[in-house]
């Protein structure tokens, strides 16, 4: 009897489990594996090689790559005290990462370590006319909020967070790059796109400005 009563509940438990979503079907979002730190190459080889590469194979990237550009972007590296692998003026975080792939628009979450579905399609058209942005695995998309320095006691917030804003955006475009040639893949920094047009795909507010983009792929 006491074998039928745990056969009987193991069968309920199991149409209860295949009727839940998962939640990577419910959220669409990505999860992102632990990033693999280790012994590579060094940093000065890194810097030695670094270099813009437009031209890229059809070869999707590895999900350990993926996680290695998004945490180099934007990730955290002492999860004590939140602090971000870029510097960031007087610890305000101001500048979001997008991730644009053939499935969708993404937002990267520093804390989770995943992508954040925003929308499904394919937008890297707004990436703008030179073709290999167009068709590169993955595009990231430096978005800022605006206004996040103006109450800021160190000096005119409109000024400082420009400056600000170009020493992250830059830092972060620096880690990505030297990421890329310690993994054999090739990048390239954009400012000429359709600004106007990602931030109405991925449908920015209008306290956010997209700054600039960095196209990704497996070099030829």
């Amino acid at each position: 009897m006491m074998r039928r009563f745990f056969l009987a509940l193991s069968a309920v438990l199991l149409t209860v489990m295949m009727l839940l979503p998962t939640a990577e079907a419910a959220k669409g979002d990505i999860a992102l594996p632990t990033v693999e730190i280790g012994e590579g190459m060094s940093v000065t080889r890194a810097l030695e090689g670094r270099h813009s590469a437009r031209e890229y194979s059809d070869k999707a990237l590895t999900a350990q790559q993926l996680s290695k550009i998004l945490w180099a972007a934007n990730g955290i590296n002492r999860p004590e005290t939140e602090g971000r692998v870029n510097p960031a003026a007087h610890g305000k975080y101001f500048v979001d990462v997008y991730a644009l792939t053939a499935d969708g628009i993404y937002l990267y979450a520093p804390k989770e370590h995943e992508l954040k579905l925003v929308v499904e399609g394919d937008y890297r058209s707004t990436m703008g006319g030179q073709q290999f942005a167009r068709t590169a695995p993955l595009n990231l998309v430096y978005v800022t909020q605006v206004g996040s320095m103006r109450n800021s006691p160190h000096g005119n917030g409109g000024m400082m967070q420009a400056r600000y804003v170009g020493v992250t955006v830059g830092a972060m475009i620096q880690s990505v790059a030297l990421v890329l040639e310690a993994e054999g893949l090739g990048g390239c920094v954009r400012g000429s796109f359709d600004a106007e047009a990602f931030a109405k795909a991925a449908q920015l507010d209008d306290n956010q400005r997209v700054f600039l983009s960095q196209a990704i792929g497996v070099v030829k």
